[in-house]
Order: structure tokens, then sequence, then C-alpha cells
């Protein structure tokens, strides 16, 4: 991860939250042409979403549909029923066949609910590998400094935000190796994440955790071509996003279709140069790619200390 006083970023102010942290040029706000999925072609991809209920989860799902997916394995607590119709919509939009759907519900802090998931998701592929997993699923706590903080919200977020992240890529991981081709992992984290924010110890934090188990995953499935990402969605309108102290509200910029369609076009084939990194939805995605022998020579965009 880019350090706070690093070059690449000048326009990021330690005091100020709503600062954008950026190694490109241009950013956006809304999805543009160079991601659009509908020019991907990702037939006889299988893809497993949590937290695909609502929201960025099911943007996630739907353009993962309009770029042709084979496989689509939907997991949440809440009914599948609206992500489901959306991609039928999407499918029928795109003329592209719909994925296959495997609605399974979960409860992603429990490791025997995540555990069944992926049997059901093995049993469901048939012999064939996942190829992508996007972990998606997430909560904000409360916002309250440390002493006024409700220890079971406290670790709540930490339940979902990492532990979530965790079961499900220790379940699915093997699946993921199943194949030859692509092997991804894309696991939401945040900005948040390397920013000290007044109230906000409990997401912030695990969202930095995220990052940090990112590096792990790519650290340990090197030899086996795993890949790893920590995306940030930038801001995206939701209850969750809402939730946050008015002041912060300025910082909901962007739309759930910038999300969902940057996550498919980085995970259109193995993006090798950045596994264990952090990427910013915001950013030019074609810029970052620009970028590509500066961010691998001099190991940007992971968590260091600064000395």
């Amino acid at each position: 991860m880019l350090a706070v006083d690093d070059p690449l970023i000048p326009q990021f102010h330690k005091d100020d939250a709503h600062s954008g942290v950026t190694i490109t040029e241009h950013s956006h706000h809304d999805t543009y042409e160079a991601i659009n999925p509908r020019k991907l072609n990702l037939a006889g991809k299988s893809v497993f979403i949590t937290g695909a209920s609502r929201g960025i989860g099911r943007s996630i799902a739907v353009s993962y549909t309009q770029a042709g997916v084979a496989f689509l394995a939907l997991a949440a607590r809440g009914s599948m029923d609206d992500t489901v119709k959306a991609i039928e919509k999407a499918a029928a939009e795109v003329k592209k066949p719909a994925p296959t759907l495997l609605r399974l519900t979960v409860d992603a802090s429990d490791p025997k609910s995540v555990e069944a998931a992926a049997a059901k998701a093995k049993e469901a592929l048939a012999g064939k590998p996942l190829d992508i997993l996007v972990n998606n699923a997430g909560v904000l706590e409360p916002n309250a400094v440390v002493h006024e903080s409700d220890p079971s919200d406290w670790w709540r977020t930490f339940e979902i935000n990492l532990k979530g992240v965790y079961l499900a890529s220790r379940a699915l991981i093997p699946l993921l190796l199943e194949g030859q081709g692509d092997r991804t992992i894309v696991n939401l984290t945040s900005i948040g994440g390397i920013l000290v924010m007044d109230g906000m110890s409990a997401y912030n934090t695990s969202k930095l955790s995220v990052c940090r188990l990112t590096e792990f995953l790519a650290q340990e499935y090197r030899d086996s071509k795993l890949v790893t990402m920590a995306v940030h969605p930038g801001g995206v309108v939701s209850d969750m996003s809402l939730s946050l102290p008015e002041n912060l509200h300025g910082a909901i910029t962007d739309t759930a279709e910038l999300v969902a369609d940057s996550i498919v076009y980085l995970t259109r084939e193995p993006q090798h140069w950045l596994t264990g990194r952090y990427v910013s939805v915001q950013w030019d995605l074609t810029e970052l790619e620009a970028k590509k022998d500066e961010v691998v020579s001099k190991d940007l965009l992971k968590n260091k200390l600064m000395v």
C-alpha cells in the first residue's frame, strides 16, 4: 500500500479524510468505456460472489453476466430474488446466455456455513474449477470513539470484514487451485484502511487487515499462480455508507457500476503483476496498466512502514 507521504500521491492530505489517494492522472466516479464488460468475453468462466443480494454485490453479478460468464455462485444472508432478476435482464439485454446460477444462504462469519457453501459450489461445478472469488460482504460499526463503542458491534465488524474474507478464501482456494488457468481472488477493502478517522477504529482497522491478508495469500500461493487483489470500491450510496457521519457524505461519489465493471475488467485475465496489491476503482485502470513496470520494480501499492 502507498505510504501517505509517497510522492505518487501528492494530493493526499493526512488530515483530510475526503482527499483521494491516487497513482493515475485521471480518476473516475462512474463507469467508462475502457472497462465496459459488454466488450469482454468471459465465456466459460465461473465466479463466486459474497454479499451478492444487493448493492455492490448485485452490480458485480450483473457486470459478470454482461461479460458472458458461465457460472455465478451468489452467496448472502438475504434473498437473492432481485439479484437473479437483474442478472436475467442483463443477459437478455446483451444477448448472451444467462449464467448458471447457484443461490447460497451464507453467514460469512460462520465456518460451517461457509464450508457448506463451498461444498455446494464444488458439486454444482461438477468437476470444473472455480476461476474467480469476489469477497464483497462487509459491515460498518456505528460511529463511536473507542471508550463509547459497543464491544459486540466492534468485533462483529472484524467477524464479517476480515474473518469472512479469511473463511471464504480458506474454503474456496482448493476449488480455485483445481484449475490450470484463471485463479483470482478480489477482496473488497477500503481507503479507510489507510486512514485514521475518529469513530471508525473497527472498520478501518479491519480493512487494513484485509490488505495484509491479501498480501499473505499472494505470498503463500505464489507457486500456484493465484492472483489476489485488495480493491477499494470508492464511495457508493448504500445503507452502510449513509450511516457514516454527515461530514463524510461528501466522499460518497461513485456508482456501483464503476465498482462492478472495474472488478470484471481486473479479473478478465490473471493480473499477476497486481497480486497482493491495493487498487482503487477510482483510478483510471488503463493508466494504471501503463505504470505496470514502475509498480512492480518499486513494489508499490502494498503495506509499508516508512522510516
